[in-house]
């Protein structure tokens, strides 16, 4: 409590036009926020709020927003979209190292590129060329002349 600036004694705390918040009422609707006039408050609970001249039936606005914070439709919001989040991030990681799941398969195939033994594909030939004479003479590039050689 204050002190009264006059000295004629205590102020209450809350010298009313507090402001009504928005609220979700008992039904789940939605009301906007609104303001009460000087030396009324806003009164009711956290699912029906009203102006109104008697301290007593006050509710502040921290009180308000506590209402908001904590309500089980937030609380349930909150944990569902959590569990969510889980569960992707599970079924990812899971994707990746399942060997039985696509994402690994296509992770491993394009670390180990494709290695075959190497007497399946020879290099080079097994042995001497043989001359096949229907095939066309090898490509030799023409050689420049030199004026004067």
């Amino acid at each position: 409590m204050e002190q009264d600036p006059g000295g004629h004694g205590w102020l209450s705390p809350v010298a009313g036009g507090e402001d009504c918040l928005w609220y979700v009422d008992k039904n789940g609707s939605w009301h906007p926020s609104f303001d009460c006039e000087f030396y009324t408050f806003c009164c009711g609970t956290c699912h029906h709020r009203y102006c109104c001249r008697d301290p007593l039936r006050l509710i502040t606005e921290r009180q308000q927003r506590h209402c908001l914070a904590f309500s089980p439709k937030t609380i349930a919001g909150i944990a569902s979209a959590v569990v969510l989040f889980i569960a992707i991030v599970t079924t990812i990681v899971c994707c990746f190292m399942c060997s039985c799941c696509y994402l690994y398969q296509r992770r491993q195939h394009l670390r180990t590129p494709l290695q075959a033994p190497a007497a399946q594909y020879p290099l080079y030939p097994s042995g001497p060329p043989v001359y096949n004479p229907t095939a066309p003479p090898p490509y030799v590039p023409a050689q420049p002349s030199y004026p004067g050689a």
